[in-house]
């Protein structure tokens, strides 16, 4: 046992005798490297990869500024914005359901990209605008376009007159041409597909104030009447379609002389003080070529009912 106990002991002391250099779990000690932290670092990061890269942020003063394009601006596909042509006898002309301010830009841009008519002359005052001048079946011609509002609240009516130069004058033809039928289509399909317009016409906007339609009270007999810039046939249209719209009953017209013929009930609402039916006349009397007067005759003079069906007209109208 003794010996076994003497034998353990010099097995310990030969083992912390030993040079812990020569161990090769100490072989790490005696490599040498000559590189520097800094370098074994960069070395390591040269072989990696990164695969979640975070882009630069860096502003480069150089780089050149560039002006982006306004985002477009459709043409409203509201019902009130609705865009007919119509025609009258020798009368054409575009209706449409926006402000003259508004449809001013719309028409500029028209005639500053049409590659047939070029703009020329502007007036936003009188809401003219005119195309430049091109020759026509050998006469110096031009389109001139005539921006109004419209007799209905926010709308528009637009103008296409075709104008040769005679002697020193410029004349308006009177007869419908081939060129301001297409050029009517074209501008009309235009408005239907319009681009990129924004805003209003500041220089336009006094067109929105002119009135087509204008109540006044005569300063002779007291009656109710509508002064409206439109001519006869015109104005002749517009009544008859505005007595329908109101639901007023028309018995009888007569064109020749601007009379319509409405009858009435007693028990009618706004009529139940008359004592007997009677039959009212609505005229339309030409006053200029684009000036009419509407106004209301009845064998016994009412005031009140005059006004109220000059009011129903112009509510019809308007």
């Amino acid at each position: 046992m003794k010996f076994l106990l003497f034998s353990l002991l010099i097995y310990l002391l030969s083992s912390c005798a030993t040079d812990p250099k020569d161990s090769r779990s100490n072989k790490y000690l005696k490599e040498k490297n000559n590189k520097t932290l800094e370098e074994i670092i960069d070395d390591d990061i040269n072989d990696s990869i990164d695969f979640y890269p975070i882009p630069s942020t860096a502003v480069n003063e150089s780089s050149q500024a560039y002006d982006l394009p306004m985002p477009n601006q459709f043409f409203s596909a509201e019902n009130k914005n609705e865009i007919r042509l119509h025609s009258l006898g020798e009368i054409r002309w575009i209706y449409v359901g926006l402000e003259p301010s508004k449809v001013w830009p719309i028409l500029k841009e028209y005639l500053e990209n049409d590659n047939f008519v070029e703009l020329g002359a502007i007036d936003p005052n009188k809401g003219i605008m005119e195309s430049k001048t091109f020759d026509h079946l050998g006469k110096l011609s031009k389109f001139e376009y005539k921006l109004e509002r419209g007799l209905q609240r926010e709308s528009s009516e637009l103008f296409i007159s075709h104008l040769v130069k005679e002697k020193d004058n410029w004349v308006k033809i009177k007869l419908e041409t081939e060129l301001v039928e297409s050029n009517s289509k074209k501008l009309l399909d235009y408005f239907g597909s319009s681009g990129p317009i924004s805003g209003t016409s500041l220089i336009a906007l006094n067109l929105n104030n002119e009135d087509k339609a204008i109540v006044f009270e005569d300063e002779e007999g007291g009656d109710t009447k509508i002064k409206v810039m439109i001519g006869f046939p015109r104005a002749w249209v517009a009544v008859e379609r505005s007595i329908k719209i109101a639901g007023l009953e028309l018995i009888d017209k007569n064109r020749d002389e601007g009379r319509f013929y409405l009858s009435f009930k007693r028990d009618s609402s706004f009529f139940s003080r008359n004592e007997s039916d009677q039959v009212i006349q609505v005229r339309i009397n030409k006053i200029e070529e684009n000036i009419s007067i509407i106004s209301v005759f009845m064998e016994n003079k009412d005031l009140e009912i005059s006004r109220e069906i000059i009011s129903q007209i112009n509510q019809a109208l308007t």
